[in-house]
């Protein structure tokens, strides 16, 4: 009897093995899943702030905008209402620069969305630069084909600073509502930031963005 109970327990100690190893595997399978789950919900929620963020500096752009174009002559003039515009103008560029250092290192980038987000940045500080030299919103660029920097307001439905602007808008708020699931290294992170804030977009935007975004091209003449 005692020589069964023996044998019998001896040939269960593979199945109880087997149990064992079954319900560590699916343990440590189902916390690793759950984890990843966590993860991307997380960065998920992350990427929403990120976007909610865009919405606010892309509708407060366009507040300032309407202060400082539908005020008259005379208040343009005065320095207490200029100074209270270009402080928001200098908290909205703020804000934006904020984003694309937050961006510029948790995505990965290629070198058209670098160009994009930096023609974006430098359209929002044409708002600022325009307040301060008492302008209507304009924008200083070199004109294509020439060496020739002329100026280009904004206002029209076809103006081409304008209608890059919104289509640069549509580009970022597009590519910020997109789930990226894997972050870049801080070098990668540190070259998408460089070639985002480069100067030599400055006078060139309008044009790389029309390029870039198969918009219309600048005129020449």
């Amino acid at each position: 009897m005692g020589s069964s109970l023996w044998e019998e327990t001896i040939k269960s100690v593979p199945n109880l093995v087997v149990a064992v190893l079954t319900l560590s595997l699916g343990w440590l399978v189902g916390n690793r899943l759950t984890a990843r789950w966590d993860e991307r919900k997380k960065r998920r929620e992350l990427d929403l702030v990120a976007l909610g963020v865009f919405y606010d500096i892309y509708g407060q752009f366009f507040a300032v905008w309407k202060l400082w174009s539908n005020a008259p002559a005379d208040m343009r003039n005065q320095d207490d209402f200029r100074r209270s515009l270009l402080d928001r103008a200098a908290e909205i560029e703020g804000k934006l620069e904020s984003l694309l250092v937050r961006v510029a290192s948790e995505r990965n980038l290629s070198d058209g969305d670098c160009v994009l987000l930096g023609c974006f940045r430098q359209a929002v500080q044409c708002l600022r630069e325009s307040i301060r030299e008492k302008e209507p919103l304009r924008s200083l660029i070199i004109q294509p084909g020439g060496k020739r920097v002329i100026s280009m307001l904004w206002y029209g439905s076809d103006a081409p600073p304008y209608l890059a602007f919104k289509a640069l808008a549509a580009f970022a708020a597009d590519l910020l509502s997109k789930s990226n699931d894997a972050g870049t290294k801080a070098t990668t992170g540190y070259s998408a930031l460089k070639q985002i804030t480069s100067s030599e977009l400055e006078r060139t935007w309008v044009e790389e963005a029309s390029r870039l975004l198969a918009l219309q091209s600048l005129p020449t003449t």
